[in-house]
């Protein structure tokens, strides 16, 4: 798959009851997009993106996977 984020080839590491997608990519990292947020977040443009992400990991606690949601974007 590519990311959602940057683009890159990545994997979904999304289990099946998780409503959204968990992307391990090698230039974004490890991290997770509820569904409510992943159409709106494909909408925007690169930089936006990025600065989803930027603001899911800014809010994680260091040993939690950085979330995006629509808070975020």
């Amino acid at each position: 798959m590519q990311c959602p984020v940057c683009g890159a080839v990545s994997r979904d590491m999304s289990p099946g009851d998780f409503d959204g997608l968990i992307v391990d990519c090698k230039h974004c990292g490890d991290y997770a997009i509820v569904g409510s947020a992943l159409n709106a977040l494909l909408t925007l443009g690169f930089n936006e993106r990025v600065d989803a992400l930027e603001k899911a990991r800014s809010v994680a606690s260091p040993s939690v996977r950085p979330t995006t949601s629509t808070d975020c974007l």
